[in-house]
């Protein structure tokens, strides 16, 4: 007979310090609050307070279908979410949800009510609290799904608010024992994960970060015999409260990644979690924000509306993850194209330094968001676009490098430009284009004259938001071969002038 391949446990450790999680997509994240606060800012009292009920009660429902506990259709979810917990609503859509299940909803949303209280009361984190916390969410429950020594499962009572008496291990699809924290262990442990926390909640971390190490770090211990995902998530609302984002809502559509990201966190990297809770919460802020401020009337129209937010919510997620790719991508290349332009200024001030012509002046920029003079070639880059195939988007991310070659009273320009290809297409590009002039305004009368505009490529550096940051730097040859044969026929240009 084989071996049963076991993953010790191990106690809990610190967040670690200097550690990045989630790059650029942390940033987009807090934009979007700052719109979610903006908004939240305007509303009433009441509005404020319909928005958050509704999208604690979206989290009271699928933190039990995570678990198992039952399952409740998409449909129905909108119409509880909209309108309540209730049998009435139940009964109105010919839904199937024994009286049961609505207790357990109701007991969730109540737990949800306790951290809500926990925090507005500023309450400091401890043991006593997780057990009062497991007591309510669990006061529905009597018994839990137990397996013996033999493998072979059985009901057993589920002490509500107490730490576990048995072991608690999960054998997994693969066959491995994942081990949890042995009962008698329990209580130290759990006495280090608040003392931890209260290291980790003063340390210069976001909130999503600190969230998901207290998330796994509870898991790790598992210290209830059942109901511990439940707990889990419910700290997870109280760092959100705390830190005043929206409650993150992790969902069915997202188990798969929410344990992949757990497992993973278990080998000692936290980041897939982080990453995965910005996007949930990023998923929160914008659902918050899309919701009407006002709750209809009737409970039919108040469904119709939340079902257009469900569809408008889940249109503009992925819009929104789109362009949190695309923005993190874009810096990459604009990066990419400043060292290129930096590049070529010194070796062309070599150049002409080498032919005794050191009055020659040679100049490099680079502009990107939220700078607005990336926006200064809009017009020439819509045409360099249109000459390259695609509309240029300039709703969202844009910038641009150039080159200014100044020889006597005569000024090059090669810029190149960043924006989107296609509206809200999901891709970008970048092109090229030139202008000639004079360097200054003429003398006699001080008026400017603009420079005469001229194509240098009639194509198009594209990347995806499907691609990775590895993808685009790997095809960054492509990119320097578009602004070599751009900067090649400007200087033919300027070779024509002199």
């Amino acid at each position: 007979m084989n071996e049963v391949c076991r993953i010790a446990w191990r106690p809990v450790e610190p967040l670690p310090s200097g550690r990045e999680y989630a790059h650029g997509a942390l940033g987009a994240l807090e934009a979007l609050r700052e719109e979610w606060v903006d908004h939240l800012g305007a509303l009433t009292v009441d509005e404020r307070i319909a928005i958050r009920q509704r999208t604690l009660r979206r989290l009271a429902i699928e933190t039990g279908i995570l678990e198992g506990l039952y399952h409740i259709e998409w449909g129905l979810t909108l119409e509880l979410v909209a309108a309540g917990l209730t049998r009435e609503v139940v009964d109105r859509s010919g839904g199937q949800v024994d009286d049961r299940t609505l207790a357990t909803l109701r007991a969730h949303m109540e737990s949800l009510g306790l951290v809500v209280e926990f925090v507005r009361d500023q309450r400091t984190l401890s043991t006593s609290f997780v057990k009062e916390l497991h007591h309510a969410l669990t006061r529905t429950q009597d018994t839990y799904t137990a397996t013996d020594v033999l493998g072979q499962t059985f009901e057993a009572e589920l002490i509500r608010g107490q730490w576990k008496r048995s072991p608690n291990h999960v054998l997994r699809s693969d066959g491995t024992l994942l081990e949890y924290c042995p009962p008698e262990h329990v209580d130290a442990e759990m006495d280090r994960l608040v003392a931890m926390w209260r290291e980790t909640d003063a340390a210069a971390a976001s909130p999503l970060v600190k969230a998901a190490w207290l998330h796994h770090r509870f898991v790790q211990i598992h210290p209830f015999a059942d109901g511990n995902g439940r707990v889990a998530r419910a700290l997870v609302l109280l760092v959100m409260e705390k830190y005043r984002y929206a409650p993150l809502v992790v969902d069915r559509f997202h188990r798969t990644k929410y344990v992949d990201a757990l497992e993973r966190a278990n080998e000692g990297e936290l980041g897939d979690l982080v990453s995965l809770f910005v996007r949930l919460e990023s998923s929160s802020l914008a659902g918050e924000l899309e919701r009407p401020a006002t709750v209809a009337k009737g409970l039919s129209t108040t469904v119709a509306h939340t079902l257009a937010d469900q569809i408008a919510h889940h249109r503009a997620l992925a819009r929104e993850a789109a362009a949190q790719k695309l923005d993190v991508l874009s810096r990459a290349v604009a990066g990419r194209m400043g060292v290129w332009f930096d590049r070529k200024r010194v070796e062309l001030e070599g150049v002409f330094r080498d032919r005794g012509l050191g009055d020659v002046r040679v100049l490099a920029d680079t502009e990107i968001p939220p700078d607005e003079k990336a926006q200064w070639f809009r017009a020439q880059a819509i045409r360099a676009a249109h000459r390259a195939g695609h509309y240029a988007d300039y709703s969202g991310f844009c910038g641009s490098s150039s080159l200014r070659i100044r020889i006597d009273d005569l000024q090059l320009r090669f810029v190149a430009a960043i924006h989107g290809a296609g509206r809200g297409a999901g891709v970008m590009a970048v092109v090229t284009f030139g202008d000639l002039g004079p360097a200054a305004r003429l003398p006699e009368t001080g008026e400017r004259v603009e420079p005469t505009e001229f194509p240098t490529t009639y194509d198009a550096f594209r990347y995806l938001h499907t691609e990775s940051v590895t993808d685009v730097e790997a095809r960054s040859g492509e990119l320097e071969a578009l602004l070599d044969e751009g900067l090649t026929e400007a200087l033919a240009q300027l070779l024509k002038h002199v």
